[in-house]
This record gives structure tokens, C-alpha cells and sequence, in this order.
């Protein structure tokens, strides 16, 4: 590899650590992943991920591509893409993102918005007629009147016996 070509980034290399018993307060602005044990009073910013140990306190403005927490934060936080919370986390404050995982134990005092995500699911109507005499779904504008011709069951189960 010559001096000057490009090296691949690893998603998961750490990029920046600061260890337990380490005291922080500014601004935060990286690329990659960066964790966290210490405590931290500011901003952090970056479009990569955020790890946060057990005993890790953060007060003031996150803002992250992907957050991971078993440590404590107060104020404000915005993820893009997704978070967890791990049983020992505890938030007080905002969160917004757009997916989020939290284990039994964890702590969220505060708002929680969930937008911005994905797409909407689309609602899915699902209809079944199981020998019985009614249309394919009340109020159906694909509803075919029982007896009719065409009217053909959606759905059998085993225990649909014509012969009864």
C-alpha cells in the first residue's frame, strides 16, 4: 500500500476513546465510531456511531448516525438511523429516531419521537369466508354477494366440511 493511497474505514473501528475516570466538556465532532466511558458536558456531533459504557454520564446535545448506550445521558438526543438502549441506560431528556431497541431495564425520562424513518406500512385488508353465507369483507368494494358465481372461498381450514 503506497503512502498516500486511500485505507478502507472499517465501520467498526474506534476512532476515539475516552476511558473511565475521564472528564470532557466542549465540542465533539468525528468520523467512525467513538467511544465513550468517561463523562462528557457539551455537543457531540457526527454522521457515525456513538458507543456509550456502563459508565459513561453525557449531558448536554447528542446528535449521531447511530447511537448504542449502557450509560447515562441528560438533554437531548437525535439519531438517524438507529438506537439502543441497553438494559443499564439510562436517558433523561428528548429522543428522536427513526427505530429504536430497549432492553428490560432501561430508563427514558423524558419524549420519545419516532419519525422520519421509514415509510408508513401500508394497511392490508384481509378477508376469509370459512363456509359461511356473508360477502368477502363488510363494506368491501371487492365484496361478491354470497351464491354468486364467482363468490369462491378466500380461505379453507381443515375443519370446513361441506358434507355436514
Amino acid at each position: 500500500m503506497g503512502l498516500f493511497s486511500k485505507k478502507k474505514t472499517d465501520s467498526t473501528e474506534l476512532n476515539a476513546f475516552l476511558g473511565v475516570g475521564t472528564e470532557y466538556r466542549g465540542k465533539l465532532d468525528f468520523v467512525g465510531t467513538v467511544r465513550i466511558d468517561g463523562r462528557f458536558e457539551g455537543e457531540i456531533s457526527t454522521e457515525g456511531d456513538l458507543v456509550l459504557g456502563r459508565k459513561a454520564h453525557i449531558m448536554g446535545t447528542v446528535r449521531v448516525g447511530r447511537l448504542n448506550s449502557c450509560g447515562r445521558i441528560d438533554g437531548d438526543v437525535v439519531v438517524k438511523e438507529h438506537t439502543v438502549l441497553e438494559a443499564t441506560s439510562v436517558l433523561n431528556g428528548s429522543l428522536s429516531t427513526p427505530v429504536l431497541a430497549v432492553e428490560r431495564g432501561a430508563v427514558i425520562e423524558g419524549s420519545v419521537s419516532m419519525s422520519g424513518g421509514a415509510a408508513p406500512a401500508r394497511q392490508k385488508v384481509v378477508s376469509a369466508d370459512f363456509g359461511g353465507r356473508g360477502a368477502l369483507a363488510a363494506g368491501s368494494a371487492d365484496a361478491v354477494p354470497a351464491g354468486s358465481a364467482s363468490a369462491e372461498p378466500v380461505a379453507r381450514t381443515g375443519s370446513d366440511d361441506a358434507s355436514m
